[in-house]
Order: C-alpha cells, then structure tokens, then sequence
C-alpha cells in the first residue's frame, strides 16, 4: 500500500476500495501514525459496504451510535421518497464501540453522486470534528 493511495481528511484516513481493515491497521502501525492525530480509518468494500474502524481506541466516539444516528437522518431526509426509504431500510449496520460495518448500502444515485459515496463523506464530516 501507498501512502498516496490513502486520503487523508481531518482524523479519518480514507483507504482505497476493497482494503482489508487489518492491512490499514498494520500499515498505519508500519508507518508508526499516531493515534492522538489518526482516530479512524475508512474503507470502501464491494461496491455496498463501508467499514468503519477506531484507530484511537482512546477516543469516546461510539461508532455503532454514529452509524444508526446516520441512518435514521437518511430516512427523515428523504421521507416524502418512499421507495428511497425502502431501500435506505435495506441497510444493515452491524457495529461495536470501537467498529462498524455498514452493508447493503443500495447502488443507487441521488443528485448524481452514488449513496455510498454520500454516505461517506457524511461519515468524514461528522468525524473529522
């Protein structure tokens, strides 16, 4: 892995698509991060799954709490769409404190940008505060 390839933004690092959590974990210990300025890493997986890891452990955030909170704003943001809801439903969060999976995010556009992408650049801002 390249540090090129890793976005940087705030305290999250955005790894490249299909990046094992574990090759983004060893990879930022390789290159000796520190966790007080990393707190977490971003993967996109498959084209329908973000996952979502703690690498401050030391940090209060709850991710499994962030993740739920994010998905039900989806869902008031686009009430009034109820086939948009029925797929925002589809999604499935399976997290702990310290990480989260976010699954069978529908391959679907809205405003010309694709959800998984809305989602994580909304998941980028809220935690790079």
């Amino acid at each position: 892995m390249e540090n090129n390839k890793v976005k940087l933004t705030g305290k999250i690092a955005q790894f490249p698509k299909n990046t094992k959590a574990i090759q983004a974990l060893k990879f930022l210990e390789n290159i000796k991060v520190n966790p007080k300025k990393l707190w977490y890493i971003i993967v996109e997986d498959q084209d329908t799954n973000l996952k979502l890891v703690k690498y401050n452990r030391n940090n209060d955030v709850d991710l499994l709490e962030y993740t739920v909170e994010l998905k039900k704003y989806y869902k008031n943001k686009y009430k009034d769409n109820y086939q948009l809801v029925e797929k925002i439903n589809s999604i499935n969060v399976e997290a702990e404190k310290d990480f989260s999976l976010i699954k069978n995010i529908p391959e679907i556009n809205i405003d010309e940008k694709s959800l998984i992408s809305i989602i994580t650049n909304d998941l980028i801002k809220l935690l790079s505060k």
